[in-house]
Protein backbone atom coordinates (compact mmCIF):
# COMPACT_ATOMS: atom_id res chain seq x y z
CA UNK A 1 0.00 0.00 0.00
CA UNK A 2 1.28 3.67 -0.96
CA UNK A 3 2.57 5.11 2.80
CA UNK A 4 0.34 8.72 1.25
CA UNK A 5 -2.81 5.82 1.33
CA UNK A 6 -1.99 5.60 5.05
CA UNK A 7 -0.92 9.28 6.57
CA UNK A 8 -3.64 11.58 5.57
CA UNK A 9 -6.71 10.05 7.05
CA UNK A 10 -7.77 13.46 8.86
CA UNK A 11 -7.56 14.94 5.23
CA UNK A 12 -9.89 12.00 4.10
CA UNK A 13 -11.85 13.08 7.04
CA UNK A 14 -12.02 16.44 6.28
CA UNK A 15 -12.85 15.59 2.41
CA UNK A 16 -15.68 13.43 3.37
CA UNK A 17 -16.99 15.91 6.05
CA UNK A 18 -17.16 18.62 2.62
CA UNK A 19 -18.74 16.33 0.69
CA UNK A 20 -21.20 15.49 2.83
CA UNK A 21 -22.20 19.08 3.65
CA UNK A 22 -21.98 19.77 -0.12
CA UNK A 23 -25.00 16.94 -0.74
CA UNK A 24 -26.86 18.04 2.62
CA UNK A 25 -27.12 21.43 1.27
CA UNK A 26 -28.57 19.75 -2.24
CA UNK A 27 -30.37 16.69 -1.21
CA UNK A 28 -31.40 17.74 2.49
CA UNK A 29 -30.19 14.79 3.75
CA UNK A 30 -27.16 13.36 6.10
CA UNK A 31 -24.56 11.48 3.22
CA UNK A 32 -22.07 10.56 5.78
CA UNK A 33 -22.15 7.05 5.82
CA UNK A 34 -22.44 6.51 2.28
CA UNK A 35 -19.31 8.75 1.41
CA UNK A 36 -17.53 6.73 4.09
CA UNK A 37 -18.38 3.69 2.36
CA UNK A 38 -17.45 5.14 -1.30
CA UNK A 39 -13.87 5.64 0.55
CA UNK A 40 -13.77 2.79 1.47
CA UNK A 41 -14.71 0.51 -1.57
CA UNK A 42 -11.80 2.66 -3.42
CA UNK A 43 -8.62 1.13 -4.02
CA UNK A 44 -5.64 2.27 -1.77
CA UNK A 45 -4.03 3.85 -5.00
CA UNK A 46 -6.79 5.82 -5.97
CA UNK A 47 -6.99 7.36 -2.58
CA UNK A 48 -3.36 8.27 -2.89
CA UNK A 49 -3.95 9.51 -6.34
CA UNK A 50 -6.90 11.65 -5.20
CA UNK A 51 -4.58 12.69 -1.92
CA UNK A 52 -1.82 13.86 -4.18
CA UNK A 53 -3.80 15.97 -6.95
CA UNK A 54 -6.14 17.89 -4.23
CA UNK A 55 -2.88 18.83 -2.86
CA UNK A 56 -1.34 19.80 -5.78
CA UNK A 57 -4.24 21.54 -6.85
CA UNK A 58 -4.51 22.83 -3.19
CA UNK A 59 -1.01 24.36 -3.89
CA UNK A 60 -1.60 25.38 -7.10
CA UNK A 61 -4.54 27.31 -6.39
CA UNK A 62 -1.92 29.55 -3.21
CA UNK A 63 0.32 30.42 -5.58
CA UNK A 64 -1.83 31.57 -8.43
CA UNK A 65 -3.60 33.80 -6.05
CA UNK A 66 -0.84 35.25 -4.28
CA UNK A 67 0.55 35.99 -8.22
CA UNK A 68 -3.03 37.52 -8.91
CA UNK A 69 -2.92 39.28 -5.99
CA UNK A 70 0.67 40.88 -6.52
CA UNK A 71 -0.26 41.80 -10.16
CA UNK A 72 -2.90 44.03 -8.76
CA UNK A 73 -0.80 45.90 -6.60
CA UNK A 74 1.76 46.31 -9.52
CA UNK A 75 -0.90 47.50 -11.81
CA UNK A 76 -2.36 49.71 -9.38
CA UNK A 77 1.09 51.30 -8.42
CA UNK A 78 1.60 51.26 -12.20
CA UNK A 79 -1.76 53.41 -12.86
CA UNK A 80 -1.18 55.56 -9.97
CA UNK A 81 2.39 56.48 -11.52
CA UNK A 82 0.83 57.53 -14.71
CA UNK A 83 -1.91 59.68 -13.06
CA UNK A 84 0.78 61.42 -11.36
CA UNK A 85 2.66 61.90 -14.75
CA UNK A 86 0.20 62.92 -17.05
CA UNK A 87 -2.16 65.97 -16.29
CA UNK A 88 -5.43 66.34 -17.41
CA UNK A 89 -8.21 69.37 -17.56
CA UNK A 90 -9.09 70.25 -14.08
CA UNK A 91 -5.99 68.60 -12.59
CA UNK A 92 -3.76 70.65 -9.82
CA UNK A 93 -0.40 70.38 -12.32
CA UNK A 94 -2.68 71.51 -15.32
CA UNK A 95 -3.27 74.67 -13.23
CA UNK A 96 -0.08 75.37 -12.31
CA UNK A 97 1.11 75.27 -15.60
CA UNK A 98 -1.11 76.90 -18.23
CA UNK A 99 -0.11 78.71 -21.47
CA UNK A 100 1.14 81.44 -22.29
CA UNK A 101 -2.03 82.91 -23.84
CA UNK A 102 -4.54 82.10 -20.31
CA UNK A 103 -1.56 83.18 -18.18
CA UNK A 104 -2.27 86.26 -16.44
CA UNK A 105 -1.42 89.26 -18.50
CA UNK A 106 1.43 91.33 -17.24
CA UNK A 107 0.82 94.89 -15.61
CA UNK A 108 0.31 97.73 -17.96
CA UNK A 109 3.04 99.85 -18.33
CA UNK A 110 2.49 103.00 -19.23
CA UNK A 111 5.72 104.98 -20.54
CA UNK A 112 3.76 108.40 -20.18
CA UNK A 113 3.08 107.35 -16.41
CA UNK A 114 6.77 107.07 -16.37
CA UNK A 115 7.27 110.23 -17.10
CA UNK A 116 4.67 111.69 -14.43
CA UNK A 117 6.12 109.95 -11.81
CA UNK A 118 9.67 110.98 -12.58
CA UNK A 119 8.10 114.73 -12.36
CA UNK A 120 6.23 114.23 -9.62
CA UNK A 121 8.99 112.95 -7.40
CA UNK A 122 11.28 115.91 -8.43
CA UNK A 123 11.64 118.96 -6.35
CA UNK A 124 11.63 120.95 -8.50
CA UNK A 125 7.99 122.96 -8.68
CA UNK A 126 7.45 123.45 -11.74
CA UNK A 127 8.39 119.34 -13.01
CA UNK A 128 5.02 119.21 -10.32
CA UNK A 129 2.86 121.49 -12.46
CA UNK A 130 4.53 119.45 -15.45
CA UNK A 131 2.97 116.32 -13.63
CA UNK A 132 -0.30 117.30 -13.59
CA UNK A 133 -0.60 118.44 -17.23
CA UNK A 134 0.93 115.29 -18.65
CA UNK A 135 -2.12 113.61 -16.55
CA UNK A 136 -4.63 115.77 -17.95
CA UNK A 137 -3.53 114.95 -21.37
CA UNK A 138 -3.49 110.94 -20.42
CA UNK A 139 -6.90 111.60 -19.06
CA UNK A 140 -8.17 113.03 -22.63
CA UNK A 141 -6.73 109.79 -24.15
CA UNK A 142 -8.42 107.07 -21.86
CA UNK A 143 -11.65 109.00 -22.42
CA UNK A 144 -11.27 108.82 -26.26
CA UNK A 145 -10.28 105.19 -26.05
CA UNK A 146 -13.66 104.90 -24.13
CA UNK A 147 -15.52 106.31 -27.16
CA UNK A 148 -16.01 109.81 -25.87
CA UNK A 149 -15.21 112.36 -28.96
CA UNK A 150 -16.12 115.30 -27.76
CA UNK A 151 -13.74 118.52 -27.90
CA UNK A 152 -12.22 119.11 -24.71
CA UNK A 153 -11.77 117.26 -21.89
CA UNK A 154 -14.54 119.22 -19.90
CA UNK A 155 -16.90 118.54 -22.47
CA UNK A 156 -16.27 114.73 -22.22
CA UNK A 157 -16.87 114.63 -18.36
CA UNK A 158 -19.89 116.28 -18.55
CA UNK A 159 -21.68 113.77 -20.59
CA UNK A 160 -20.05 110.59 -18.78
CA UNK A 161 -22.95 108.34 -16.89
CA UNK A 162 -21.62 108.60 -12.91
CA UNK A 163 -22.30 104.56 -12.76
CA UNK A 164 -20.15 104.15 -15.87
CA UNK A 165 -17.46 105.88 -14.41
CA UNK A 166 -17.19 105.62 -10.20
CA UNK A 167 -14.20 107.92 -10.36
CA UNK A 168 -15.64 110.82 -11.88
CA UNK A 169 -15.49 113.22 -9.13
CA UNK A 170 -11.89 112.84 -8.87
CA UNK A 171 -11.35 113.20 -12.32
CA UNK A 172 -13.32 116.54 -12.61
CA UNK A 173 -11.54 117.75 -9.57
CA UNK A 174 -8.27 116.83 -10.79
CA UNK A 175 -9.04 118.49 -13.96
CA UNK A 176 -10.05 121.70 -12.10
CA UNK A 177 -6.69 122.29 -10.61
CA UNK A 178 -5.27 121.29 -14.05
CA UNK A 179 -7.17 124.35 -15.68
CA UNK A 180 -6.04 126.73 -13.27
CA UNK A 181 -2.22 125.58 -13.51
CA UNK A 182 -3.26 126.24 -17.88
CA UNK A 183 -3.97 129.48 -16.75
CA UNK A 184 -2.29 131.03 -14.32
CA UNK A 185 1.08 129.44 -15.86
CA UNK A 186 4.16 130.36 -13.33
CA UNK A 187 1.47 132.52 -10.63
CA UNK A 188 -0.01 129.37 -9.89
CA UNK A 189 1.45 128.27 -6.29
CA UNK A 190 1.30 124.62 -5.12
CA UNK A 191 3.43 122.04 -2.93
CA UNK A 192 4.26 119.22 -2.78
CA UNK A 193 1.51 116.99 -0.47
CA UNK A 194 -0.96 118.93 -3.02
CA UNK A 195 0.94 118.01 -6.37
CA UNK A 196 0.98 114.50 -5.21
CA UNK A 197 -2.45 114.36 -3.60
CA UNK A 198 -3.84 115.51 -6.97
CA UNK A 199 -1.53 112.73 -8.94
CA UNK A 200 -3.15 110.52 -6.81
CA UNK A 201 -6.59 111.40 -7.71
CA UNK A 202 -5.65 110.55 -11.33
CA UNK A 203 -4.17 107.21 -10.33
CA UNK A 204 -7.21 106.30 -8.98
CA UNK A 205 -9.13 107.33 -12.28
CA UNK A 206 -6.14 105.32 -14.37
CA UNK A 207 -6.64 102.20 -12.35
CA UNK A 208 -10.06 101.90 -12.61
CA UNK A 209 -9.82 101.31 -16.08
CA UNK A 210 -6.54 99.50 -15.83
CA UNK A 211 -5.01 102.34 -17.69
CA UNK A 212 -1.77 102.21 -15.94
Amino acid sequence: MDPLAKQPFDLVSLLTSIINNFLINIFGQDWGKSVENLWSLLPDYAVAVMLRVITFSFVLSVILIVIVVLLIRSMMGYRKKMNDTLTFPGDKADQEVKPTSLRTPPPVINEKWQNVLAHINSENASDWKLAILECDIMLGDLLEKMGYMQESIGEKLKVIEPSDFTGIEYAWEAHKIRNAIAHDGSDFMINDREAKRVIGLYEAVFREFEYI
